[in-house]
């Protein structure tokens, strides 16, 4: 009965805390771009700010945009497809578990659902959950052509179609990585090569085509030379080169697996261990299995571009194999293992609660004390797994519980994580001739809760590189002269910028054009404007008292 409710509270921790603040800068950005695109009317081009943004595949932006023409535009519909991705990524862990693995598709699939990185990414637009979910099912049914070939009709066919969904969702990793794990698979384990028909099936590629291709050949007739920037650029260059400025070590994702997997960490490096040996004596079904995980981690820790959302892909393969080792004790190793992560858990929790640490960040007193108590429980989770009645459900309702410490904490750093507040502010106060300006940054969530438009971006490029090219969008960019030119005749400028660079802003307008000057956690917002001696007063006051009376009638 406990085990059923833990499971219950996993499968339904993607659907809770729908509503909280977009996070920047990814969540606010992929939760914007749908919505400018259902408001467009145009499902082809995605658009940030009003400029082409053209790097990422337009699956889960229509997602998305279909959810919130379903139920309005709101945190809540923007992280709707996201929960449902999550779930449909669990089930395929649990299906691939109950037939694979016999009898561990539900183990599986609660450590999968209760995993750090999976946990947080189901609460963070990104799309790499869309991918995630595609390929899990993806390789579930490759593995199933593979080792049933009787079964090769369907399951081939459908892996096809699996692979264009998640081609659709991130591009060409999508069909370069079951591609190579399917080569790789007939190569090692000859046990399998029965089953390279289905796979190779014609039906399959052809359905392939028919939902990758048409919307590459729509973007490359509207944007001439879009098929270059897209494969070129955001694929060989972001892999080969530091152009997109995402360094990191070659040992990056290895803390982040370490971090991101627990409180499994320790289950899936004995699951590893396992498949290494059931490989010397020929198995081929946990050897599988680590090779799919071992393969993500390796090409991206290759790559000159790192983030740590990239290697979700490999997280239900790994989780797989920690439920293989859960079937057995845990080696003594691996329990020294959980114990020191518990330690070290408990300690950074501790850690978190003093003032060096506390100085590090201006957050507010709630949002330490809601970190430091994700971090204890996640620690107490860690303990647990040291019990053998414990070692499944103390982990995974320790994690859940972390879950909504966690999401306590980011709700008490709003100011400091969400362009909500400063959106919010800006929307209440700026007339439809207002502009808006972003300096040394890009609110990303600005557009999203302001209703308006970026209408200049200082100093930032970020991600609209492609955009930048257009001749005619040099005006959406600028630099200081851009902010010496203020005031402007016969509207007020509102300047969304980082609190770090705000002594420096007030250096390049005079203090008399400063109307206001407000801090929202990190950030602030500036409005200038001539002030009423500079001859706009009756202006100024006929706006005041627009919005006097817009109040009252409110009241």
């Amino acid at each position: 009965m406990t085990r059923t409710v833990v499971l219950v509270a996993a499968l339904a921790a993607p659907l809770c805390f729908l509503p909280h603040p977009l996070w920047e800068v990814d969540d606010a950005r992929y939760a914007e771009v749908p919505r400018a695109m259902a408001a467009s009317g145009d499902w082809a081009t995605p658009r940030l700010n009003g400029l082409d943004y053209v790097e990422k595949p337009p699956l889960g932006y229509w997602l998305t945009a279909l959810s919130y023409e379903a139920f309005g535009v709101s945190e809540a519909s923007a992280r709707l497809p996201l929960a449902l991705l999550s779930l449909m990524a669990v089930a395929g862990v649990w299906w691939l578990g109950s037939w694979l693995l016999p009898g561990l598709g539900q183990t599986a699939a609660l450590m999968f659902s209760t995993c750090a990185g999976t946990l947080a990414l189901s609460h963070a637009v990104t799309p790499d959950v869309p991918l995630t979910a595609f390929l899990v099912w993806c390789t579930a049914l490759i593995l199933r052509t593979l080792a049933h070939p009787e079964d090769g009709r369907w399951a081939g066919p459908l892996a096809w179609v699996f692979a264009a969904l998640a081609f659709l969702s991130k591009g060409l990793v999508a069909l370069m990585f079951p591609a190579l794990w399917s080569a790789a698979l007939l190569a090692l384990f000859p046990s399998l090569r029965r089953g390279w028909r289905g796979l190779a099936f014609p039906v399959g590629p052809l359905g392939f085509l028919l939902i990758a291709a048409p919307w590459f050949l729509c973007m490359e007739d509207r944007h001439p030379g879009f098929l270059r920037f897209f494969f070129i650029e955001q694929h060989l260059q972001r892999f080969l080169t530091p152009k997109y400025n995402r360094p990191g070590p070659w040992f990056f994702f290895l803390p982040v697996a370490a971090a991101g997997l627990l409180p499994w960490t320790h289950l899936v490096l004995a699951g590893l261990g396992r498949a290494w040996r059931e490989r010397r004596r020929g198995e081929a079904q946990a050897p599988a299995l680590a090779l799919w995980s071992l393969g993500v981690i390796l090409f991206f820790s290759v790559s000159r571009s790192k983030l740590s959302t990239y290697i979700l892909p490999a997280f239900p393969h790994l989780c797989l194999l920690g439920a293989l080792a859960a079937e057995r004790p845990a080696p003594r190793w691996a329990r020294w293992f959980a114990g020191g992560c518990a330690v070290l858990l408990l300690t950074c929790a501790a850690a978190v609660l003093t003032p060096p640490v506390r100085a590090l960040a201006p957050l507010p007193a709630a949002a330490w004390t809601a970190a430091a108590l994700s971090l204890a429980l996640l620690g107490l989770g860690q303990l647990a797994a040291l019990r053998p009645r414990l070692s499944l459900l103390g982990p995974a309702a320790g994690a859940l519980l972390a879950l909504a410490a966690a999401m306590g904490g980011f709700r008490a750093a709003e100011p400091f994580v969400s362009a909500r507040p400063v959106g919010l502010a800006l929307a209440a106060r700026a007339a439809p001739q207002d502009l808006v300006y972003c300096y040394g940054t890009y609110l990303h969530g600005l557009p999203f809760y302001s209703g308006r438009p970026v209408d200049r971006m200082i100093y930032w490029v970020g991600e609209l590189h492609y955009a930048q090219r257009d001749p005619a969008n040099a005006d959406r960019f600028g630099d200081d002269n851009a902010i010496r030119a203020l005031p402007l005749r016969g509207r007020a400028v509102f300047v969304a910028l980082r609190r770090s660079e705000a002594e420096y802003f007030r250096t390049l307008v005079k203090p008399e054009h400063i109307r206001s000057f407000e801090t929202y956690g990190r950030w602030v917002l500036a409005e200038v404007g001539y002030a009423p001696s500079a001859g706009y007063g009756p202006w100024i006051v006929t706006r005041v008292r627009l919005r006097s009376s817009a109040a009252a009638v409110i009241r």
